[in-house]
């Protein structure tokens, strides 16, 4: 699988506030590549995201602002609020899990798998569905981040779940992304992976 694009819809939730939206994703596995649209109900555009490897630029139509970094920087968590490098970001958005790199796999009870490191540490715990051995929960420990997966479905024998739900312990934040449609492998075309930033709006950078 190369290439996705997808439609669905976004919530929020912070300690403070909540807010809902509409999301096309588009997404290229190598070079990778996502650009995410988020729009209200009734179709004005909130913000589009294109991240490319590590780095980020985002067009806030709101603020009438282009900002642009990296993945993960301090500013960037007030668009993309979970702490996640690419790889996560790839398997939250292509709604199935990416295994890390691990030294070794092993198992503390059923239908669970505990990734380790080097140094026996874990860096990611898979929990799966006992009557399906598809992933329910994926676990960072280090991160404090949890990403569940529900409601699968079976595109030609590509699998995606429709439901997924990030919890983000450090920094208080849900995301929850149900999914209305999943397209894969598909010719994109290079022009759809580009973010032009209007004449009338002021360029931010990242920090």
């Amino acid at each position: 699988m190369d290439t996705f694009f997808s439609s669905g819809r976004l919530t929020v939730k912070t300690k403070n506030s909540e807010s809902g939206s509409d999301i096309l994703i588009v997404g290229s596995k190598n070079p990778f590549k996502l650009k995410i649209e988020l729009t209200h109900a009734w179709g004005r555009p909130l913000l589009h995201i294109m991240i490319h490897d590590s780095v980020l630029q985002i067009l806030s139509f709101t603020e009438k602002k282009y900002y642009h970094g990296h993945l993960g920087t301090p500013d960037s968590l007030k668009f993309f609020p979970a702490r996640l490098d690419p790889d996560q970001v790839w398997a939250l958005l292509r709604a199935y899990p990416v295994l890390r790199e691990y030294s070794r796999a092993v198992s503390f009870k059923g239908n669970q798998i505990t990734l380790l490191n080097g140094k026996a540490e874990p860096v990611q715990v898979v929990d799966l569905y006992s009557e399906s051995t598809l992933p329910r929960l994926v676990s960072f420990p280090e991160q404090g981040i949890k990403v569940s997966f529900s409601d699968f479905k079976n595109d030609k024998g590509l699998k995606y779940a429709r439901k997924i739900r990030l919890d983000d312990s450090k920094t208080e934040t849900i995301l929850m992304l149900k999914l209305k449609q999943m397209v894969f492998n598909k010719t994109l075309p290079e022009s759809i992976f580009s973010l032009k930033k209007p004449k009338d709006f002021e360029m931010l950078l990242l920090r």
